[in-house]
C-alpha cells in the first residue's frame, strides 16, 4: 500500500501517479479557464471533487459537479471549463 495525497495547486495539476499503463493527475482548474479539446489514448475516469465543471464530450455538454464521474472511452475527444473553482482527479488506465 501507498499512500499519495494531493498537494493545494493554484489552478495546475501534478501527476500523482505516473506509469506506463496508469496515470493518475490532480487538476485544478479556476472559474473561467478552458481546457480544449483533446483526447487520450486510454480509458479515461475523471472525478470531480469540488466546484462546478462544464464537461463537452462527443456526446454533448453536461455539468459536473461533486460526487459526479465521467467514463470515456480512448481517443474520445473532449474540453472542460471551469465554471467555478475546480478539483477533479483525472485517471487514465490501459484496460
Amino acid at each position: 500500500m501507498k499512500k499519495l495525497s494531493a498537494n493545494i495547486l493554484d489552478g495546475k495539476f501534478e501527476h500523482l501517479i505516473d506509469e506506463d499503463k496508469l496515470q493518475v493527475t490532480h487538476l485544478q482548474i479556476k472559474s473561467g479557464e478552458e481546457i480544449p479539446s483533446h483526447k487520450s489514448d486510454k480509458t479515461v475516469i475523471v472525478v470531480i471533487y469540488k466546484g462546478k465543471v462544464e464537461f463537452t464530450g462527443e456526446d454533448g455538454k453536461d455539468l459536473i459537479l461533486p460526487g459526479d464521474i465521467i467514463r470515456m472511452d480512448p481517443n474520445e475527444i473532449h474540453s472542460l471549463k471551469a465554471i467555478e473553482d475546480s478539483d477533479l482527479l483525472v485517471i487514465k488506465a490501459a484496460i
